[in-house]
């Protein structure tokens, strides 16, 4: 997943961050100060590009020298604190081993990928709208921002523009510091509580045994099938969405949220939606391909509601894992399992999946025997 292209216009990028800021609006109240900060630093930015376009264009920038870049990617390199250098989009261009520990990316892998994506929507929208700001000249600024798998509390990100070498005009350089309190955040490859990965690895082998056992003690149907989509929700995901059925015309015949969900019409929504609006579904049954997503910044990944809002921020995603029901040497797809994660919760690693999709495979077996049915099935 790739942030906006080098060459896309300024009016492009502002619609686009636009779009962010207008869904981030189901978001719970107390995140609107941020949200209201992003929109005026937007409309500031708006401003701005009026009143340069009704005046003459002054002389273009004179390019840096080359041999400044390499002093600065020494320093920059050997801050001791998590600093990051992108572009008004938020598109890295590098970051120090500080920042790669704290987020853990790996820097050739950030390299050319929006950092906004790394965070919860809310947070996105608002961190696009304050760097395009940064880089438009407008002053520094510090927002509150929340990494998945991070305890403690929100980071604070303080940003500062900085004219880049080789004339590329002006990046924004973004220093990431603990919230005040008496701990650090810390990161963790897990969910809560840090298990180790052999720990990991026997708590997904009892899950295996238990959604193996639920679909051999019951007969074959688009119940069992539901109820063993919720046990993977409860080991794996805040939600769990299955779709059945060949790929011209599946059917959604379960959805599982969180016991006590922020946004009670939202297990609704995505029960009633149509799987094939729904493009990661779409696409790992077409493909048989697993789709696993640490850096989900796809608004319409998961489609819309009925009024038109992204699916995805009404769940606050923030790691998205769909995976084919697909036999064991199998090439046809009778459905999708699509879990998710939301708020702190961290990345999908490939240890889980891989037992989702062994857990599909059983699914898609069972399937096959007269599984699939109807839509309802909770």
């Amino acid at each position: 997943m790739n942030g906006p292209p080098e060459g896309e216009s300024g009016h492009q990028a502002l619609v686009a961050r636009a779009r962010e800021l207008r869904a981030a609006r189901d978001h719970p109240p107390a995140e609107y100060p941020v949200l209201l900060d992003a929109a005026l630093a937007e409309l500031d930015h708006a401003i701005e590009a009026l009143r340069l376009a009704e005046e003459p264009q002054g002389p273009p920038r004179r390019p840096g020298a080359k041999a400044a870049l390499h002093p600065f990617k020494a320093i920059f390199d050997q801050l001791p604190w998590p600093v990051v250098l992108t572009d008004g989009q938020t598109v890295v261009r590098r970051l120090n081993q500080a920042a790669a520990e704290l987020t853990g990316l790996p820097p050739g892998y950030a390299a050319g990928r929006p950092l906004a994506a790394l965070l919860r929507p809310a947070d996105r929208a608002a961190l696009r709208a304050h760097a395009a700001a940064v880089a438009g000249g407008e002053g520094g600024r510090s927002l509150p921002v929340r990494l998945p798998g991070l305890q403690d509390g929100p980071l604070y990100a303080t940003l500062t523009g900085i004219d880049a070498p080789e004339g590329r005009g002006r990046d924004v350089l973004l220093l990431l510091a603990p919230a005040p309190g008496p701990r650090t955040a810390s990161r963790t490859g897990d969910r809560a509580g840090g298990p180790s990965s052999a720990g990991r690895q026997a708590e997904l082998t009892g899950l295996l045994d238990r959604t193996a056992r639920a679909l051999l003690e019951r007969e074959p149907s688009a119940a069992a099938l539901g109820a063993v989509a919720g046990l993977l929700r409860d080991g794996l995901a805040d939600w769990a969405l299955l779709d059945l059925g060949p790929t011209e015309a599946p059917v959604r015949i379960a959805v599982h949220g969180p016991p006590v969900p922020d946004d009670e019409g939202l297990e609704k929504a995505f029960l009633r939606q149509d799987p094939r609006a729904c493009p990661v579904a779409v696409e790992v049954m077409t493909s048989g391909e697993a789709v696993v997503e640490q850096l989900t910044d796809d608004l319409d990944r998961l489609g819309a509601d009925e009024d038109g809002r992204p699916l995805m921020v009404r769940a606050d995603v923030t790691a998205l894992l769909s995976v084919a029901l697909t036999e064991s040497g199998g090439t046809t797809a009778r459905g999708a399992l699509t879990l998710l994660r939301g708020g702190a919760g961290p990345p999908f690693s490939l240890l889980e999946a891989g037992a989702a999709e062994i857990a599909a495979g059983h699914l898609a077996v069972v399937a096959r025997r007269g599984g699939a049915g109807g839509p309802g099935a909770r």
